[in-house]
């Protein structure tokens, strides 16, 4: 159970929020690139275990960001060999600051998201009653590069995704 929420917990943050495209520009009116999230993005990533061997998983997000792109919200659906899970997020964005919440539907779990933007990404603390973890995203429009290391890693070292849209 832990496994999986560690796993919820990092994938619907983290893809909820790759969002900026690959210019300075971008962080001054972050709407556009937000809007840009628009649609069905898929993927596969890895995660590397405390112990043991890595395991896959694929995903399936949907984005869907306010007309200003000021809010984004997303839809999370992700599979592995020993997981699965269903998610939504709900995020807010003023200047570079990021800020919003998420909750897992088969697990009943649920937490917070902040951050800031960079000129091709964002940097973010994903925090919950259970575990704290920092993700660095690079994205641009047609890829997102998500990488999730928590702070206590006696379940999880490491998460790496890529998603697509083009």
């Amino acid at each position: 159970m832990v496994r999986a929420y560690l796993l919820a917990a990092s994938i619907c943050a983290s893809s909820t929020t790759a969002f900026m495209g690959s210019s300075a520009g971008s962080i001054a009116n972050a709407g556009e690139p937000i809007r840009n999230l628009a649609g069905r993005w898929a993927g596969n990533g890895t995660v590397i275990p405390a112990s043991g061997p890595s395991e896959t998983f694929k995903c399936v997000i949907t984005y869907f960001p306010s007309d200003d792109g000021a809010r984004v919200k997303q839809n999370l659906r992700c599979k592995g060999v020993s997981y699965s899970f269903d998610a939504a997020t709900h995020l807010q964005i003023a200047g570079v600051q990021v800020t919003g919440q998420w909750n897992d539907n088969i697990y009943s779990m649920s937490g917070t998201v902040t951050g800031t933007l960079t000129d091709d990404g964002f940097d973010i603390l994903l925090s919950s009653r259970y575990f704290e973890a920092r993700m660095r995203v690079v994205s641009n429009n047609c890829e997102q590069s998500v990488t999730v290391v928590p702070e206590r890693k006696d379940e999880m070292k490491e998460l790496a995704a890529v998603l697509k849209k083009c």
